[in-house]
């Protein structure tokens, strides 16, 4: 059944919004991220402009993990002591990297830094937790068999000896911590997440297992509470700026609900460190995918002074902005949102200009596709594969139960 969007325009098959809510919900609820650096890019290969992608994204995030997060609190894996103290710090930072972002749009730097440190963050971690990995189950097949969980890191160790009050006793967690630590951490990775414009989850659970210690399922489920607030307040500020598709929203909650119980429901049956392996490989591939996006960025430049100055021109342009834009702010977001809502006015504007253009614009399209199939396929085959080990997980539980029976019978 196809369905159509009225605030951005898009027409969408309606299992294509539940398919991806689905996976990235099975995604969120096993590693403890809303998974907009998977459900954006794939959005935007739909047909969803860039800012109704986010905007409908953190919608879906909020509503996914509320359910995600309900499901890891009844296994024991939220720590609320600390998930409430991580949101003081995070609205903090983000706001920080929100003033950031706007200084380096005055300087006329932002896509290329922003990009630049994506990439740095994604293939840093990846690569430090495939390290940390292949060191501990390096030797015989038996250790990597033994080996459940990382355990506390040198600096979660460190960071617990500081002794400046007020020291709060996160039971959940299973240790004691400064509440100092917990705000200067979080509002790290808040301002990190205002600075990239995503809801953070990748940079937060690394955070919380390598730098304040927390067992890997209680940083996946703590984390999901937090964006749970975050997610919500993301969800309203694009709301008011009627860049949240509701209806795509609600359609891809569908397959979201039932997706972030599967995931929340496999983290019992996968080792810490199997979760950590597998949440490396995801961000290797968010990375290759941001490579892409950087690619597309290279080729629109190519085109898009000479856009801007068409668009700046034009006289419906001028008369939206007096109206409508006018609310938008800078002439920056205006020339944007124009174009975002005029693509036929802009089809026919790259027509008729050179091949050089032309190819441009068809490369810039080449590579943002790649990169939102990359995520998407890797979403799909995520999915799969965790599902399959809960799966596994259940079968082996029932054939000990049955053992266990057979046995205590004898």
């Amino acid at each position: 059944m196809e369905i159509f969007l009225p605030i951005s325009g898009v027409e969408i098959m309606a299992w294509k919004l539940i398919l991806l809510g689905f996976t990235v919900g099975v995604i969120g609820g096993f590693f403890g991220v809303g998974g907009a650096f998977m459900v954006t890019p794939a959005l935007n290969v739909f047909g969803f402009p860039m800012a109704y992608a986010i905007g409908t994204d953190m919608a879906h995030i909020a509503g996914k993990s509320i359910v995600a997060t309900a499901k890891h609190r009844k296994y024991g894996n939220v720590d609320m002591r600390l998930g409430i103290i991580m949101i003081i710090g995070t609205a903090v930072g983000i706001e920080g990297g929100a003033m950031t972002i706007m200084w380096l749009e005055k300087v006329g730097s932002v896509d290329f830094v922003v990009r630049i440190t994506y990439m740095v963050l994604l293939f840093g971690l990846s690569s430090f937790m495939l390290y940390e990995y292949l060191k501990l189950t390096k030797g015989t097949t038996e250790k990597a068999k033994t080996v459940t969980d990382a355990g506390t890191s040198a600096l979660a160790l460190k960071m617990q000896k500081i002794k400046i009050p007020p020291m709060v006793n996160l039971r959940v967690s299973g240790f004691s911590i400064s509440v100092w630590i917990i705000l200067i951490v979080s509002a790290f990775t808040g301002f990190l997440a205002g600075f990239l414009g995503v809801g953070g989850g990748f940079i937060r659970m690394p955070s919380l297992m390598y730098v304040i210690g927390c067992p890997t399922r209680v940083a996946v489920g703590t984390d999901l509470f937090e964006i749970v607030i975050t997610g919500a307040y993301g969800a309203f500020s694009y709301a008011m700026k009627g860049r949240v598709e509701i209806i795509a929203a609600a359609v891809m909650l569908i397959g979201a609900a039932v997706g972030a119980q599967f995931g929340t429901l496999a983290t019992q049956y996968v080792k810490g460190l199997k979760i950590r392996l597998y949440f490396a490989v995801t961000m290797t591939l968010a990375g290759v995918s941001v490579v892409f996006k950087h690619l597309a960025g290279s080729y629109k430049g190519v085109y898009s002074s000479d856009l801007n100055a068409w668009v700046k021109a034009n006289p419906d342009f001028i008369q939206w902005a007096k109206t409508e834009g006018a609310s938008l702010g800078s002439a920056k977001m205006q020339v944007r949102d124009w174009i975002m809502m005029n693509k036929d006015a802009v089809k026919g504007w790259i027509a008729q200009q050179s091949d050089v253009i032309q190819q441009a614009k068809a490369m810039e399209k080449a590579w943002n596709d790649y990169s939102g199939y990359l995520m998407l396929g890797a979403a799909v085959g995520l999915s799969i594969l965790i599902i399959s080990k809960m799966v596994q997980g259940i079968r082996l539980e029932k054939r000990l139960a049955v053992q266990a029976k057979a046995t205590a019978g004898e």
